[in-house]
């Protein structure tokens, strides 16, 4: 760093310097965003070969979306948008719900950036996990395997969501067809947001360099 004659701190040495100090904790940020890309890659991997689609915690927490999404269209016990959207508002709510939060991080802000591409795609691989479990869910439709939430399985309840749809649509026979293109939707996203996240995390440095340099350049010289 260099005075000037008058004792005045030089802004392009001061700029350069603070981009500097700056680098290490961006290059810790990349590497932290690349770990969880592989971490949520290492998770589908293990959902796509369980039976169940499980993912430990998530899937839990998915559980209880689910149920409150049969809850959300049957307001004060009136159900809401009739019978056949209760029973649907658990699998549906519980995809929609990560892209909530997509929609939220994938928004442009006033700069014409981006919130945060990586974070919208996390959110997005988490839609992807959830219709990977309607779709195990919709396959069990005629066999009637899984266990429901009350300790009975669909062949011994009428509480089978998607045995109810497919029944009231006239398409319980093709349940694994059904089943299968949600899976494989639910494989192309996940995998599509995978590696757009870790594109994003990539390239995590040099926008934040590109951003900071633009803010240097506005920084008034003496």
């Amino acid at each position: 760093m260099f005075l000037s004659s008058s004792g005045d701190v030089d802004p392009t040495s001061a700029s350069s310097a603070s981009v500097g100090s700056s680098e290490s904790p961006r290059t810790l940020q990349r590497y932290a965003r690349l770990a969880l890309a592989v971490v949520l890659a290492w998770l589908a991997w293990i959902a796509f070969r369980d039976e169940l689609g499980y993912v430990p915690l998530l899937s839990d927490i998915d559980l209880a979306i689910h149920e409150f999404g049969h809850m959300l269209f049957m307001p004060f016990g009136i159900q809401f948008l009739g019978s056949t959207m209760m029973i649907l508002g658990g699998s549906l709510t519980q995809v929609a719900f990560p892209l909530v939060f997509f929609g939220y991080f994938i928004r442009k802000q006033d700069d014409g950036r981006r919130r945060d591409l990586f974070a919208a795609m996390v959110c997005l691989w988490w839609s992807g996990i959830n219709l990977l479990s309607v779709a195990i869910y919709c396959a069990d439709s005629r066999a009637g395997q899984l266990m429901l939430l009350d300790g009975s399985t669909g062949q011994e309840s009428d509480g089978h969501d998607w045995n109810n749809l497919l029944t009231r649509w006239g398409l319980l026979a093709h349940d694994t067809v059904i089943a299968r293109w949600m899976r494989a939707i639910a494989f192309v996203v996940c995998v599509g947001s995978i590696i757009v996240a870790v594109w994003s995390a990539l390239q995590f440095s040099r926008d934040q360099r590109v951003v900071e340099g633009a803010d240097a350049a506005t920084l008034p010289s003496k």
